[in-house]
Formats: structure tokens, sequence, C-alpha cells
């Protein structure tokens, strides 16, 4: 099991007409090595390295996700379903870069793979850059995912809900770029605390994904390194909860499901507490939801309890007024910025333990 923020060997690339450095690339997010590689199926999955020269080899066997690429703080390539194969980022100045290499997509019943760094003849990859001291944990379904966001109409293919889908441009990704933190997004379209969206009632519930290093590799369990200890942890679950459900689970709807949702909700703030110490601010985010629902009201009462119960450290985050031009009726890339400027409001003034 890889350590968040830890380091992972570079694999020498003998078809390339370059040489490849014994160096490390620093990873930030729910990662596993395996022997040739770092696996990785949670969305907001990033590399973080450094080199000298005029060029740069990414190396994948990834025929799925799609990353950004950056290069000294600024994105040079989109790049789409890399496959099995070495990329170069090309005709760069001479000298010392670094390099971002960051997962947009979701697809967490599969895994993809990045398998290293190769350098040019004439250049080096250097040791990796430190990680940063501010860390953020997002966890949630779609709206933290970033679902849709880039699109500009809400009819969407599955296809194009792919495509658009961007958890770089996510609230959760914002608000941590905004604050210098690395950040997970943990998070699983259609996911729901106690109960799932409609046709996804045959996949467990958060918390037991939440377990895995790789969602779909029900034995990849994250072993809580002692490097990941966030300062904040948003939690944006329950819309999936309260929303359609299969008709077989309709009964659920009645009045005994708000109190099931808010017990389980209890019990993840406790299991988080437990985590992550008594100096982590945790944050319950809610919205409004559609059908109308109890949601956003048994979360701020599941808040109300544990601030009775002495914990002062669980904050209530709601937020609205969204134009939902994302996919889907999702969250647009316009309501995920002003998300994240509520959010980063509502952190600067809430004495977050840096």
């Amino acid at each position: 099991m890889l350590v968040l923020a830890g380091a992972m060997p570079l694999l020498h690339a003998a078809e390339e007409a370059t040489t490849a450095s014994p160096a490390t690339v620093r990873t930030v997010g729910r990662v596993q090595i395996d022997g040739d590689g770092a696996r990785y199926g949670w969305p907001g999955v990033y590399f973080e390295a450094r080199f000298r020269g005029t060029r740069i080899g990414l190396r994948f066997d990834d025929a799925i996700n799609n990353f950004d690429v950056e290069v000294d703080g600024k994105r040079v390539m989109d790049l789409r379903k890399p496959g099995r194969r070495t990329v170069w980022v090309e005709g760069l100045a001479p000298g010392e870069h670094t390099l971002r290499l960051a997962g947009r997509s979701e697809a967490p019943d599969r895994v993809g793979r990045f398998l290293g760094l190769v350098a040019d003849r004439d250049g080096a990859v250097l040791p990796p850059p430190p990680a940063r001291q501010r860390q953020i944990e997002f966890i949630g379904d779609s709206n933290t995912v970033g679902y849709g966001l880039r699109s500009t109409t809400r009819q969407c293919s599955d296809a194009e809900v792919f495509d658009r889908t961007d958890a770089q441009r996510s609230y959760g990704a914002l608000t941590a770029r905004h604050f210098g933190a690395d950040v997970q997004i943990n998070a699983y379209s259609g996911i729901g605390l106690v109960r799932n969206y409609a046709g996804m009632a045959s996949l467990p519930a958060f918390p037991v994904f939440y377990q895995r290093t790789l969602p779909s590799v029900p034995d990849s369990r994250w072993p809580q390194p002692a490097s990941w200890r966030p300062q904040v942890v948003a939690i944006g679950l329950g819309l999936n909860d309260f929303g359609v459900v299969p008709a077989q689970m309709g009964s659920l709807i009645a009045d005994p499901f708000p109190q099931q949702f808010k017990q389980a909700y209890l019990a993840l703030l406790a299991d988080l507490r437990q985590r992550y110490g008594p100096d982590a601010l945790l944050v319950a985010t809610a919205t409004e939801s559609w059908p109308p629902s109890a949601f956003a009201a048994t979360v701020k009462q599941a808040v109300a309890e544990v601030g009775a119960a002495g914990d002062k450290r669980v904050l209530y985050f709601e937020y609205g007024k969204l134009d939902q031009h994302g996919c889907h009726w999702h969250p647009s890339e316009r309501d995920h910025q002003a998300i994240a400027r509520a959010l980063i409001g509502l952190l600067e003034g809430a004495g977050v333990n840096w």
C-alpha cells in the first residue's frame, strides 16, 4: 500500500531512446503501488515531480482516464485516455521545471496505472517537491466529483458525462488550491450514506467504499497512513439517500428514514473524529434536494446534536442558488466556483488549525 504523498520509484523505459532517472514522484490521493507503477480509482488523484530538460515522458497503462498536465503551474496538455504508452511533453525551455499530472475523470469501477517518468538523454528527474503542510479531504457523491460540470447542456450521453466531468475544477479542488493544500477527493457519483441512487441498489453504500484504496477492489483496504491528517474534512453525502429510489424501497421514504440517515451521519462524524483527531474541522455540507426532502434539515440536526454533546469543531455548510447547467442538472463550473467561494469564506473565519 502506498502512503499518501509518498514516493513512487520511477521505472526504466528500455523501449525509449532516452534514459530513466532513479528519482521519485510525489503522489497525492488514494494510490496503491504494485510491481511496476501506481494504481488508482478515486477521482482527482495527482502526481507531482521536478525535472531538468526540454522535455519529459509520462508512462501510462490507462485507456480510461483524462488528465491535466501542468508544467511550472501552467496547463500544457489535455491528455485523454492515454493507453499503454509514453506521452512526451516537449518544447520546454531549458532548465528545471515542476510537473503536475492531475486526474479529471471518474471511473470508480476501473483501475488505471501511472508507470512513472522518463527523462530525456540530456535531462534528469530531480527529487520531488515536498508535501504541503495543509491537507483537506472531500468525501461525497457526484456534486463532489465535479460530475459533468464542463457541460453547456443539461442533457448528456454517458460519453459526454465522462468527458465533461472534471474533479480538478470541482469546488473541493478549487478550495484546496486557494489554501495551498493537498487534497483528497474520495467521492463516487450516485453513492449514498445509507442507500444509493436508483439503479445502484446492488452496490454497497459509501462507508464500504471509504475503506478501500481502490473503489472497485474490495480487498484494497486503505491503510490510514500517518502522513494523511487533514485539518479539514468536508462531507457531501445525502442527496442520493433522499433522492429518487427504486419503487421497492419506497417505504423507506417515510418518517423513519431521516432518523436512520441521521444515525448513520452521526456514526460517520464519529469515525472521522477518531481517524483525524480532535483538532480536525469537520464540515457537513447540504443543499436543496429534488424531490424536496428532509435532507438539509437532517444534516443540520446531526451537527446540532454533536455540538450539544461537546464537539464544537463540526460546522454546517449549506449552498444553493445554483444554475445547475451541468449534465443532468448537476452544478456547473460556475456553480462550483460559487460553492468554493462560500466554503473558503466559511473556513477563513472558522479557526482552522493549519
